[in-house]
């Protein structure tokens, strides 16, 4: 067992050193931009009580976001109005919902534009986008409300003057006591870590590897200015030399196992 721990310390090692190593010039010449509203709204961080904000879903049921309990929830950011980004998150919700199977478990998906994403907006975008499940919400609310409820989730959002809104793509892991349990700031987050994350959070057996995958990957993007890809690419480099060497010595102990019995 002890030596099984010091393996996958080094492992671990291994793949921050290669990630510090490999984003030290990013590090240097430039930082994430900061969010436009942190002077004025403190984004929650870990161990933070979710902020209250009275919602409505796509299918009309009124409650307060932060008033849910005995629930892992997994907050998300969209508009439906958007082309790019935004769909993408809504079907990686859907692989989210699939993915994690019968349990205690909320998916919602804020709006930033509530002025135009009515109900009625929401329940067009849901039953465009196949959002079928109880339990995967949309919602909006009254536009200064909810405004400053997404600027406490630390999502700046910005009007480009064609009609279109940037904004950042934070997820929120919020616990069963309502305290945000796990940030995720990459803009392209794996579905299946997340999943393990939040069943790791409601207490359900989860994959130990897919786990791994979320911490690592997280850790490493911040060395690397939130970059999914570069840090995905950098554990799949380090993935692979472990596997090489893995089987060098597989190779080594059978040879000298052959020596011996021919010795």
């Amino acid at each position: 067992m002890a030596m099984r721990q010091g393996f996958r310390a080094r492992i671990v090692l291994a793949v921050l050193a290669a990630a510090i190593a490999f984003c030290a010039t990013p590090l240097v010449s430039g930082a994430a931009s900061p969010n436009p509203f942190d002077l004025s709204v403190r984004p929650v961080q870990t161990g933070d009580v979710l902020p209250s904000v009275l919602v409505v879903d796509q299918r009309g049921q009124h409650f307060d976001l932060a008033a849910t309990r005995g629930e892992t929830m997994v907050i998300g950011f969209i508009y439906t109005s958007c082309k790019d980004e935004c769909p993408v998150i809504t079907q990686k919700f859907g692989r989210l919902d699939a993915m994690l199977g019968p349990g205690p478990y909320r998916l919602v998906e804020v709006t930033i534009d509530p002025v135009h994403d009515t109900q009625a907006a929401l329940a067009v975008y849901a039953r465009t986008h196949g959002v079928r499940s109880p339990r995967w919400q949309i919602v909006t609310g009254q536009p200064e409300a909810l405004d400053r409820f997404v600027r406490a989730a630390g999502v700046s959002v910005i009007d480009n003057g064609r009609g279109e809104l940037v904004h950042g793509t934070r997820l929120l892991l919020v616990g069963a006591d309502g305290r945000v349990a796990d940030v995720d700031e990459l803009a392209a987050w794996d579905p299946a870590s997340v999943a393990a994350r939040l069943q790791d959070l409601a207490g359900r057996r989860s994959s130990p590897l897919a786990q791994a995958d979320f911490a690592l990957t997280k850790t490493i993007a911040q060395f690397c200015g939130g970059s999914y890809q570069v840090a995905s690419g950098i554990m799949d480099v380090v993935a692979v030399v472990l596997l090489v060497a893995a089987g060098a010595g597989v190779a080594l102990w059978l040879g000298r196992r052959v020596f011996a019995q021919g010795a």
